[in-house]
Formats: C-alpha cells, structure tokens, sequence
C-alpha cells in the first residue's frame, strides 16, 4: 500500500514539475521578449524625442548631431533591430519545435488548459468594457431623460 502511494506521489511530482518547467520557459520567453521589445522602443522614443527637441528649439549650431554621428546611430539601431527580429525568429522556431515534438496526453492537456486561460483572459478583458460599456449608456440614458423632462417642462 506504502509503495503505490509513493509511485502516486512520484507521478505527482514529475507532473507538476512538467507543468512547472513548460509554465517557466513560457514565461521567460515572453519576459525575454517583452524586454527587449521595451529596451528598444525606449531607444527609439529617447531618439524621437531628441529630434523633436531639435525641432522644437532654436537651431544653434551645437543642438544639431552630425550627419555622421546620425549615420552612425541609425546604423546602430538597424543592426539592433536585426539583432532582435533573429532572436524573435529563434525563439519562434524554439518554440515551434517545442510545440511539434510528440505530444503525450499531459502536453495535450497543458496546451488546453492554456487556450482556456488565454480565452478567459480574453473573456475577462470583453466582460470588463461590455461593463463599462453599460455604465456609459446608463449615463447617456439618465442624461437624456433629464433632457426630456427638462424640456417637457418648458
């Protein structure tokens, strides 16, 4: 009896620790992308926002960067953008390969069940402006009540 309760046990464990493991790769992955998409839009805006300074003040001679000093950044940025498009382009393919390897029924029930989170997720989010959706119109609704009487009684 002591034996089959640990085999349950055992089984238990590797289980959870598959779902762990998927559960962590999937968040760094997202986590690793997330990031660096972050790191180069501050980039961009930081750039953005020194050419609207520029614009914006009176041009002295000092404000302006070279035109090699902009060749030279643009080529920076280029190059980090390939950088990232080859990274996202690997972890896709990761993950593709990752998801094409032979699925047993836990993987099978591991992407399910993370459909269904997506789907409630994305439930919860229309849930949450239908709400405010129906606030609003309550709104429009007392508002053009109180029009009505307002203007019955003149």
């Amino acid at each position: 009896v002591l034996s089959d309760l640990e085999e349950d046990i055992g089984e238990l464990n590797k289980e959870n620790m598959w779902e762990l493991s998927c559960e962590t790769v999937r968040e760094q992955l997202t986590n690793s992308i997330r990031k660096q998409w972050r790191m180069l839009k501050n980039h961009v805006e930081k750039l953005d926002n020194q050419v609207s300074r520029v614009h914006s003040e009176a041009l002295n001679e000092k404000d302006v960067i070279s035109r090699e000093d902009h060749e030279l950044e643009t080529e920076k940025l280029e190059l980090e953008i390939q950088q990232c498009k080859e990274m996202i382009k690997t972890q896709q393919q990761l993950l593709q390969q990752q998801l094409m390897s032979p699925c047993d029924d836990d993987t099978t029930l591991l992407l399910q069940d993370c459909y269904l989170l997506e789907e409630r997720e994305r439930l919860q989010e229309e849930w949450r402006l239908f709400r405010e959706q129906k606030k609003n119109f309550e709104k429009e609704r007392r508002s053009f009540t109180e029009a009505a009487i307002r203007l019955g009684l003149e």
